[in-house]
C-alpha cells in the first residue's frame, strides 16, 4: 500500500517540476516578445538629437558646462564622457557595437533595474549616457517564478492532504480484510462518517456479516444434521438388527414398514436441508410472476389437504385480491410449511387468508389452537428449533418449516412474522 502512495506523490513531483520548466520558458517567451515588439529607443532620439545640436556649435571646452544644463532640465542623471571611458561599452554586444559605431542609441540593462541609453556625438568622440532608473527585472522574473512555484506547490500539498485520507482508509480497509482472512470475522473497517470510503467499507461490513452468518449457519446445519439423522438412523439399524432375527415373515414385514417410515423420514428431513441450504447461501432461480390468486391458493391447499396429519382439522381460505405476483413453487412450499404446522396445533379449524395491506401481499395463516408465547415467536424462525411442548417427531417435525418460510419471504423482498391469531392460537404471516 506505502508503494502505491508514494508512486502517486512521485507522480506529483514529476507534475510540479515539468510545470515549473514550462512557466519559466512560457514566461521568456512572452518577456521577450513583449520588449521586442516596442522599440522605445525611438521615444529618445530628440532627446539626444537636442544634446547633439546644443553641443556642436560650443567650444570643446565649454561642453561640461552647458551639458550640465541641459542634463539638469532631463530629471534624470546624464553623463557626458568619451568612447574610451565609457565603462559600459565592454559589456556591448557585436551588433550593438557596430549600431553605436554608426551614431545609433545603444540600451543596457542597468544593475538594480531600469536601462541606460548612449550614443556617440557627431564631433570630438564624445559620448552621451542617459540613465533611466526603474524596476529590477531580472528580480521582478524571479518573484513571478517565485510565487508561481508556491502557488503550484501549495496546490500539490492540497492534492497531498486530498489524497492522504484515502491512503489511511484503504489501509484501514486492509487490516480489516486481513483480519477477516484470518478468520476473526467480527473484524469491520472503520472509516470517518465523510469518508469516500464510507460506501465501500459498509458494504465490506455487511459482506464480512453475511459471511459470518454463513459460517455459523454452516457449523449449525453440520450439528443439527448429525442429531436429527442419529435417531432415524439408529431406529433404522434396530429395525434392521431384528428383522434379521425375525424367523416369520408377517414378523419381517412389519420390521420392514418400520424400516420405510425411518428411510422416510431420513428423506423428508434431506429435502428440507436442501431446501434451507438453497435458501440460505444464495438466491435460488427465481422468476416472479403474477399468477391467479385464488386458483393459486387451491392448488396450495390441495397439497395441505393432501397431508394425512390432523385429518379432522378444517382450513378455510378467504382471497381478497385476484392475481398475487411471487414465484409460485417457492411461495407454496411455504405457505404448505405453514399450514402444516398450523393443523399440528390446531384444535378444529385452520384459516388462510391472502389480501393486500398497505401496499403489500399479506397471506395470514391462524389457528385456534393454545398460541405461542411472545418470547419465543421470534426463535422459531431459527433453524432446527422446536418448542418443549412440540419435540416429538409426529408433531414437531425438523424445526426447519419456518425458517424456509422467513428465506422464502426475504428473498421476496419481504418478511415473516408471528403474532396472535383472532382465532384465538397463533397467526404467522408473510408480508412482501
Amino acid at each position: 500500500m506505502i508503494h502505491l502512495f508514494l508512486k502517486l506523490y512521485g507522480v506529483l513531483l514529476a507534475t510540479l517540476v515539468v510545470s515549473f520548466l514550462l512557466q519559466i520558458q512560457l514566461m521568456d517567451f512572452i518577456w521577450k516578445e513583449t520588449s521586442i515588439k516596442v522599440d522605445f529607443r525611438v521615444r529618445f532620439v530628440p532627446t539626444f538629437h537636442l544634446i547633439d545640436e546644443a553641443l556642436a556649435g560650443l567650444p570643446r571646452d565649454q561642453w561640461p558646462l552647458r551639458f550640465r544644463e541641459l542634463a539638469a532640465g532631463l530629471g534624470v542623471p546624464a553623463r557626458l564622457t568619451t568612447g574610451e571611458t565609457f565603462a559600459e561599452r565592454e559589456r556591448f554586444r557585436p551588433e550593438q557595437v557596430e549600431a553605436f559605431g554608426n551614431g545609433a542609441i545603444v540600451s543596457l540593462d542597468r544593475d538594480g533595474g531600469g536601462f541606460t541609453l548612449a550614443r556617440r556625438l557627431r564631433a570630438g568622440g564624445a559620448v552621451v549616457a542617459i540613465d533611466y532608473p526603474g524596476t529590477n527585472t531580472a528580480r521582478v522574473r524571479m518573484i513571478t517564478y517565485l510565487a508561481n512555484w508556491a502557488i503550484e506547490f501549495a496546490r500539490r500539498r492540497a492534492v497531498f492532504f486530498w489524497v492522504r485520507p484515502f491512503w489511511r482508509d484503504l489501509l484501514e480497509m486492509r487490516r480489516a480484510a486481513d483480519a477477516v482472512g484470518a478468520g476473526q470475522f467480527e473484524a469491520r473497517a472503520m472509516v470517518g462518517r465523510h469518508s469516500a470510503l464510507r460506501e465501500l467499507a459498509e458494504a465490506f461490513n455487511l459482506m464480512t456479516q453475511r459471511v459470518a452468518s454463513l459460517m455459523q449457519s454452516h457449523r449449525t446445519l453440520t450439528s443439527a444434521v448429525s442429531h436429527e439423522l442419529r435417531t432415524p438412523l439408529t431406529r433404522l439399524r434396530f429395525s434392521h438388527s431384528l428383522a434379521r432375527e425375525e424367523p416369520g415373515a408377517e414378523g419381517k414385514d412389519r420390521f420392514l414398514a418400520r424400516m420405510e417410515r425411518d428411510i422416510g423420514e431420513i428423506d423428508e428431513l434431506t429435502s428440507e436441508l436442501l431446501d434451507y441450504a438453497k435458501l440460505e447461501r444464495g438466491s435460488p432461480v427465481t422468476s416472479l410472476q403474477s399468477v391467479p390468486a385464488e386458483p393459486w391458493l387451491e392448488d396450495v391447499l390441495a397439497d395441505a389437504r393432501g397431508d394425512t396429519a390432523a385429518p379432522e382439522v378444517e382450513i378455510r381460505s378467504e382471497v381478497a385480491l385476484e392475481a398475487v405476483r411471487c414465484e409460485p413453487r417457492y411461495m407454496a412450499r411455504a405457505v404448505v410449511n405453514l399450514l402444516r404446522n398450523a393443523r399440528m396445533h390446531a384444535r378444529s379449524t385452520v384459516s388462510v387468508t391472502l389480501l393486500r395491506e398497505d401496499g403489500r401481499t399479506v397471506i395470514h395463516v391462524d389457528d385456534d389452537g393454545s398460541g405461542i408465547q411472545a418470547s419465543d415467536r421470534e426463535r422459531l424462525f431459527e433453524p432446527f428449533v422446536r418448542l418443549d411442548e412440540s419435540r416429538a417427531r409426529d408433531s414437531g417435525g425438523f424445526g426447519l418449516g419456518l425458517a424456509i418460510v422467513r428465506q422464502v419471504a426475504r428473498w421476496h423482498g419481504g418478511e415473516a412474522s408471528i403474532s396472535h391469531s383472532p382465532l384465538g392460537g397463533a397467526r404467522v404471516s408473510i408480508a412482501w
